[in-house]
């Protein structure tokens, strides 16, 4: 399999067991994909805080046979100011949510990769 690197957008994610996490990002070039990040929610966790909802992230990924692996994450710009103010955050994650619904796995979408950058 292949390693590959790309711009992201963290759309969501999901617990996997005690200490992993599947990631929904939205790429610039490789559109929607999934992958596993190992022990991001353990608290000696290095990438853990960089793989939330509405972060732009430059990650490193291996190429898997359904889900992809989280090698490298480095943070392009958080959304904190998106988080101090409640309706500001709700419809930021609203979006996220549309966008994820909107898109397919591993069909690039710029126009929505875009937007969601503002």
């Amino acid at each position: 399999m292949t390693n590959y690197r790309d711009n992201a957008i963290v759309l969501r994610t999901y617990k996997l067991g005690e200490a992993d996490r599947i990631i929904v990002l939205l790429t610039e070039h490789h559109g929607k994909v999934r992958a596993v990040a190992k022990g991001v929610r353990k608290t000696t966790s290095k990438i853990g805080a960089r793989l939330e909802p509405l972060n732009h992230v430059d990650v490193l990924l291996h190429r898997g046979r359904d889900l992809d692996t989280v090698s490298q994450v480095d943070l392009l710009s958080a959304s904190n100011d998106l988080r101090s103010d409640l309706d500001v955050l709700t419809s930021g994650m609203a979006l996220l949510e549309g966008a994820d619904h909107m898109t397919q796995d591993r069909e690039a979408c710029p126009q929505t990769y875009r937007m969601l950058l503002g």
